[in-house]
Parts: structure tokens; C-alpha cells; sequence
């Protein structure tokens, strides 16, 4: 009986120690907060393209888009991206914080009839890209059918969009 007392009051004080610990931070991989200087690079990753007209995400330089200069690698930060789904990868695009830039080239792909196709069936399908910028995903805002802006936002933006008379 003894023996039983003295090992519950052993876990007693060794539990209240440890809830009693003082915690001063936590650190979750991925989430720490970044500063920019003025002029710094934000940088800019690419996501795997999604629709919610076929539910089947697809590989963003799967379709032809420019491509970093040392070819796409997988960016991702932590299990749980890779856990859901996300195919997050480095991109071409520099951005630079309060920086305006305008029209700048970033590259120049000649189309071929099959890639030109492929392109226009997932325009057709409404995928979209799911960039994300400084950790944070990118959205746009909705448009009715009488082109007046919702106030909805979804997730990433449209790849494109077909003309109606198409």
C-alpha cells in the first residue's frame, strides 16, 4: 500500500511540474512571420492547378507555363502540405516588395496545335492557379453573371477565360 502512494505522488509531482512549466513561445514550421524591406524579394510559389468542375487537381507546369531557369523543384515547407495534396513548387516570378513593376517579360513559349488544345480544355474546366505569396494563398474576387463583382472570394484565379462566341 505503501509502495502504491509513493508512486501516485511521484506522477502527481512530476504532472504538475510539467503543466505548471512556463511557456514563453511555440514555433510552428512554415508559420513564422517574415519582414521585407523595401526592395526585398517576396517569394512566389506555384501549387498544383484545381477545378471544381472535375475535382482533379493537376500539376501547374503540367500545362505550358514558363518554368524556372533551373527547372521547377518541389517547395514544399512540411509534412501536412504533403499530407494534403498540395504540389507546392518554386516559380519564375520575382516580386519585390513596393516595388511597381509593369509588363515585364518573363518568357516566350510558341504554342504547338496539342498544347494549345490541352490549354484550352483546362481553361474549359475553369482551373485555376493557386499561387502562393509569402505563404499566403492568392484569390480573386467573384463575378456575377452580368460581370458585377461579388463579394466572394475563391481560392487562386482563373488559368483563362473563353470568349462567348467560342
Amino acid at each position: 500500500l505503501c509502495h502504491k502512494i509513493m508512486w501516485a505522488l511521484v506522477w502527481s509531482v512530476t504532472a504538475l511540474v510539467w503543466v505548471s512549466s512556463p511557456c514563453t513561445a511555440f514555433y510552428v514550421p512554415g508559420v513564422q512571420p517574415l519582414s521585407f524591406q523595401d526592395g526585398d524579394e517576396v517569394p512566389l510559389k506555384v501549387n498544383a492547378l484545381t477545378s471544381t468542375h472535375t475535382q482533379m487537381p493537376r500539376d501547374y507546369y503540367r500545362l505550358p507555363f514558363c518554368q524556372p531557369p533551373d527547372g521547377p523543384r518541389m517547395a514544399s515547407e512540411n509534412l501536412g502540405e504533403f499530407l494534403t495534396g498540395n504540389k507546392i513548387q518554386n516559380s519564375p516570378y520575382r516580386i519585390s516588395m513596393r516595388t511597381e513593376t509593369y509588363c515585364q517579360k518573363l518568357c516566350q513559349i510558341t504554342l504547338e496545335k496539342i498544347d494549345a488544345a490541352k490549354l484550352r480544355l483546362h481553361v474549359k474546366y475553369g482551373y485555376h492557379n493557386n499561387w502562393i505569396i509569402d505563404n499566403l494563398p492568392s484569390a480573386a474576387l467573384g463575378v456575377g453573371a452580368k460581370g458585377e463583382t461579388k463579394r466572394r472570394y475563391a481560392g487562386g484565379f482563373p488559368i483563362g477565360f473563353l470568349a462567348k462566341d467560342n
